[in-house]
């Protein structure tokens, strides 16, 4: 799927497909008489809308959907055989919580890095980091599903999902990664909890769908097929949300709110260069040159 096609230095703008240059200048030069731009993040450049995240989060996942459905069935087949075959196994039920739990934190860890790397370019030169920072990262995550539930990863999503963001973007590797993710939830709180308020949305309008379709499987087969297919479409969608959070508020990679937001950027940089043409004109006249 093409994680290894690039070189191994840190991601840069070039490698975000959504990517308008002209986009964030044209917003940070707006002047009072243009459309007001969105709050400045730590770079200087105009913040998107967290919806943005999301209408970028579904764009990728829409346009890639058969790649991204691979890559999450890739990370999730072993969590979503052990959901179905150890309910009726005899296996001590704490130890079935234990595999359960260690396999759902590392199938979602490990898929947030490959769904960054499909974005960023690739990990090549970084691969040893990004494992470390994804085992640090999935097994204490892992023993909070193991001694509350899986519900329990929705309060520290953004601890769960960061650090592998990070290392994959190059930014920090193992330990450093988790610490930098640590930091980075803390730092953009608001931001990061309003993306798990969707995330949970979205997640619950899957449930509702899914329950519909498969409202003639009922019991313990029936719960767990909800489930699985709950967390397919949900897991990649996630992964795209923070990342797309974490580029937009490192600078690193910009999105575009919507196509629409984008024209309009793209003609506000235009009216801009004409004014300033104008205004060079003006200047000619009134000096004579």
């Amino acid at each position: 799927m093409g994680l290894l096609r690039r070189g191994s230095g840190p991601a840069g703008p070039d490698d975000d497909l959504d990517l308008d240059p002209e986009a964030g200048l044209a917003a940070a030069d707006a002047g009072p008489d243009d459309e007001e731009p969105g709050p400045l993040g730590p770079t200087g450049r105009p913040l998107h809308p967290v919806g943005a995240y999301f209408e970028s989060a579904f764009r990728r996942f829409g346009v890639n959907f058969g790649g991204y459905l691979l890559l999450t069935v890739a990370c999730g087949l072993p969590w979503a055989v052990a959901e179905f075959t150890l309910g009726g196994s005899g296996v001590d039920p704490q130890l079935q919580l234990l595999i359960r739990g260690t396999l759902l934190a590392f199938g979602l860890v490990v898929l947030t890095a490959a769904a960054t790397a499909l974005v960023a370019g690739g990990i090549r030169g970084r691969t040893g980091a990004v494992a470390a920072a994804c085992v640090i990262t999935a097994i204490p995550a892992s023993l909070v599903v193991w001694n509350l539930s899986a519900l329990a990863l929705v309060p520290i999503l953004p601890l769960v999902l960061f650090p592998p963001i990070i290392a994959v973007s190059g930014d920090a590797g193992g330990l450093r990664a988790v610490w930098a993710g640590v930091l980075a939830s803390g730092r953009w709180f608001r931001r990061a909890y309003a993306c798990v308020f969707g995330v949970v949305i979205v997640a619950v309008a899957l449930w509702i769908g899914f329950t519909t379709i498969a409202f003639v499987i009922t019991g313990p087969v029936g719960d767990h097929l909800r489930i699985v297919l709950t967390m397919l479409f949900l897991w990649p969608i996630a992964a795209l949300v923070f990342r797309n959070l974490y580029g937009d508020m490192t600078g690193r990679l910009v999105i575009n709110a919507a196509p629409r937001e984008n024209e309009y950027r793209k003609d506000l940089a235009r009216r801009k260069r004409e004014r300033a043409k104008r205004n060079r004109r003006r200047i000619r006249r009134i000096t004579g040159e």
